[in-house]
């Protein structure tokens, strides 16, 4: 008679899963398919029929707003970070051809200048 019982029971509960199972698969797919359909919809009625979302279209926020920083510590790493990112934009800037030509012509007249003074002291 436990047999029967328990094989019943295990029968309801293994019946009971798969419907509920079922019926959450069934759930799942109405709302994947509703969203679906409404984004379709938007896009129809919003894109393709009228121009209303260029319209409609929201500017952007284009003020500094506050920052509050976690700790002293983190400020001064911001801080040393910023001037590092500086540095760094400075010695991109330099024109290392430019600075050459310059650096060999004034090179250049020193040591003419130096041959100068030899050859005059003769």
């Amino acid at each position: 008679m436990g047999g029967r019982i328990h094989g019943f029971l295990g029968g309801v509960l293994l019946t009971s899963a798969l419907t509920y199972y079922t019926a959450q698969t069934f759930h799942h797919n109405q709302q994947f398919i509703s969203q679906h359909l409404q984004q379709s919809n938007n896009i129809i009625n919003n894109r393709i029929l009228t121009d209303s979302e260029y319209r409609n279209t929201a500017l952007p926020n284009n003020h500094i707003t506050l920052k509050q920083r976690v700790s002293f510590g983190e400020t001064c790493k911001d801080i040393w970070n910023d001037e590092i990112i500086k540095m760094v934009n400075w010695i991109y800037g330099i024109n290392w051809y430019k600075l050459g030509v310059k650096l060999d012509s004034e090179a250049n007249k020193l040591t003419d200048k130096i041959a100068e003074s030899l050859v005059n002291k003769k």
